[in-house]
């Protein structure tokens, strides 16, 4: 089988180490798959990093913020064919203190957003962050799962071409939002939440969660527990699957719909300034020729005046 590789990032602080002890089961499932592990932690995320890597995971980077030209390095690596695991926490961006929505929101359409997601548990009438989920999408990565478990996630927002891959059923989860005033967490409203998704971009692919505890040996929501093992091992085989030829030409046609529209709103807005200059050219010259013509006017009248006091 041929050996893949798998690089992890830990330049920007993040808490998914794959050396440590509590990520020893995920680690193990890497190597039965055949991948060949790396870890980035001393250098910006550049092409040299990413060179010859098939997957790239950012495990919830915290008080770190990544650059501009990592961020565009990032969004090419994937546009020419390589995949990229993003995982966040509760609160996301905002208590994370980082910018990972700058990669995943504004490139792949995948926002996280800064709250918990919570549900009822039927037995005791409390409250938890454990969500269970029992059905799912279906999608090559969901195939053969029954029962998975996710604890302290955040929410996710989707737009462009960014699906849902794990998400609830009915109204049965809310989101509560910390308030830094109060120094709690406040309810919102219960409601349909995301919690993990996927897109493609170009020939590369994309999966997003919520929560990092899902890589852990956490024993209640771990890598162990129910289905989560399989679910991980189906999110890696998909993501070394290559994208689709038809999905990539229809990449390329949007992209290329997409700059259309850029050239005409840049056309638009360069006609507007054309239009703004040529009002205050006329403007300009209408009170030039008005200027004019009053000191023509002044000097007649004394010129005129002068005249008369020669005369007498």
């Amino acid at each position: 089988m041929l050996e893949r590789t798998i690089i992890f990032d830990l330049c920007h602080n993040e808490m998914l180490n794959i050396e440590e002890d509590e990520f020893s089961n995920f680690h193990a499932l890497l190597k039965r798959l055949n991948l060949k592990i790396k870890k980035n932690e001393t250098e910006a995320i550049s092409k040299q990093v990413l060179k010859n890597i098939d997957i790239l995971i950012i495990g919830n980077p915290i008080d770190n913020y990544f650059s501009n030209i990592e961020i565009k390095t990032i969004c090419d690596y994937v546009r020419i064919g390589g995949s990229l695991i993003l995982v966040s926490e509760y609160g996301a961006d905002y208590l994370q203190k980082t910018n990972l929505n700058d990669i995943s929101g504004n490139q792949f359409g995948i926002f996280f957003e800064k709250n918990l997601i919570k549900e009822m548990k039927k037995n005791d009438d409390q409250s938890s962050s454990m969500i269970k989920i029992e059905n799912f999408i279906e999608h090559d990565i969901t195939n053969g799962l029954r029962e998975l478990i996710i604890g302290g996630t955040c929410s996710l927002f989707l737009n462009k071409d960014a699906r849902p891959l794990l998400q609830s059923k009915k109204q049965d989860l809310w989101s509560e939002v910390f308030n830094k005033s109060k120094e709690q967490w406040i309810k919102e409203k219960e409601q349909q939440q995301i919690l993990a998704s996927y897109t493609e971009y170009g020939k590369g692919k994309v999966v997003a969660l919520g929560d990092i505890d899902i890589f852990t040996n956490h024993s209640s929501i771990g890598i162990d527990s129910l289905d989560n093992h399989q679910f991980i091992q189906n999110i890696i085989e998909w993501l070394l699957k290559s994208v689709k030829e038809s999905n990539v030409m229809t990449f390329i046609l949007n992209q290329m719909g997409n700059l259309q529209n850029e050239v005409k709103d840049i056309n638009t807005v360069v006609n507007n300034v054309i239009e703004t200059i040529t009002i205050l050219e006329r403007r300009l010259s209408f009170l030039e020729e008005r200027f004019n013509i009053s000191s023509v006017s002044k000097k007649s009248e004394n010129g005129h005046e002068f005249e008369k006091v020669e005369e007498e």
